[in-house]
């Protein structure tokens, strides 16, 4: 096997794994753009050496652990609450990644770049179907006011957040001038006892406090 070969299928694990992870990421999900793309590349590399480093029938089998061993790091991804699961999404992703990698580590470049194509139409599609069930479904929400000592940490504090409630929104948010601000977000009736709890003793939060529906804000248009 060549350099540019090396070159091209790496590259086209990257393009892909990162595309899938560019979703995940934009979606607040723990495993984001970096994790599939090592994932994809880590997979296409894996390929590439069955094939250079075994003959005959041993060559498959570096390669067949791939399916095995990314199913442990899945499982990070994937968490329960109560009677609630989540990350079975990004942990599909993270398993799907692996074959689109060794799909480009074995040289199949169409099968990777169609797979990639297909997997993203399923991901962007059907985030719109989810969220239309979501509100025909949808019960009437708590909401939470979190008082955070730096601005600077309303990202973190967010995905942080929804790793416990994935359909939490947020709908205010104000800087103060000491450099803080003061989040409010609406989550999961059943959770908010839990998230009040949780979200109280991470790292730069200064008070929590459950709002009653006469201080509720609209989100800014």
């Amino acid at each position: 096997m060549g350099v540019w070969a090396i070159i091209a299928r790496l590259a086209v694990a990257i393009v892909c794994s990162a595309a899938v992870g560019f979703e995940r990421e934009t979606a607040q999900k723990a495993a984001g753009l970096r994790t599939h793309s090592l994932v994809g590349v880590g997979s296409a590399i894996f390929s590439m050496l069955s094939i250079v480093g075994f003959e005959g029938p041993d060559e498959s089998r570096v390669a067949a652990q791939i399916v095995t061993g990314i199913g442990f790091l899945g499982a990070g991804a994937i968490f329960r609450e109560g009677q609630f699961v989540q990350g079975l999404t990004t942990a599909a992703g993270l398993w799907t990644v692996a074959a689109i990698g060794m799909a480009a580590g074995s040289g199949s470049y169409v099968i990777a770049l169609l797979s990639t194509v297909a997997v993203l139409g399923v991901l962007y599609s059907l985030r719109g179907v989810d969220e239309f069930v979501a509100r025909r479904t949808r019960r009437v929400k708590e909401r939470i006011e979190v008082t955070l000592e730096e601005a600077a940490g309303l990202s973190q504090l967010l995905k942080f957040i929804r790793r416990l409630d994935e359909g939490a929104d947020q709908m205010n948010f104000k800087r103060s001038a000491d450099g803080g601000g003061t989040l409010e977000i609406a989550v999961d009736p059943d959770r908010v006892a839990m998230l009040c709890e949780m979200i109280a003793v991470h790292n730069g939060v200064r008070q929590v406090v459950q709002l009653s529906p006469l201080y509720w804000t609209h989100p800014k248009k």
